[in-house]
C-alpha cells in the first residue's frame, strides 16, 4: 500500500467514524424494555416477540414451538421468584 492509498483509507475511516458519532441514539431506553422494572424482562418480551419468529428467535434461541414443548415439560417444576432488586433512592 503506498502513501496515497493509505491518505485515502485514513480520509473514508476519519469520515466514518465522524459520521457515526453524529447519528445519535433513537432512544435513551427502548421502548420494548421501559416496562421492564415494573412488569419483569420476560412478561415484557413475551408478548411483543412471540408475534415475530426471527425475534422470538433472537430474544430465546429457540422457535415458538421449542419454547412451548419446553415449557410443557418443565411448568410443574417452575417457581415464581423475584430476583430483580429495585434501587434505593436517597431520599
Amino acid at each position: 500500500m503506498d502513501v496515497e492509498e493509505a491518505a485515502c483509507a485514513w480520509v473514508l475511516l476519519h469520515r466514518r467514524l465522524k459520521r457515526r458519532k453524529r447519528r445519535g441514539r433513537r432512544h435513551w431506553i427502548h421502548p420494548v424494555l421501559q416496562d421492564r422494572l415494573t412488569h419483569g424482562m420476560f412478561a415484557t418480551l413475551y408478548p411483543s416477540s412471540r408475534e415475530h419468529e426471527a425475534k422470538f428467535f433472537n430474544s430465546f434461541r429457540m422457535s415458538v414451538k421449542s419454547f412451548h414443548d419446553l415449557l410443557g415439560l418443565i411448568q410443574e417444576e417452575i417457581n415464581i421468584f423475584n430476583q430483580q432488586a429495585v434501587c434505593v433512592s436517597r431520599d
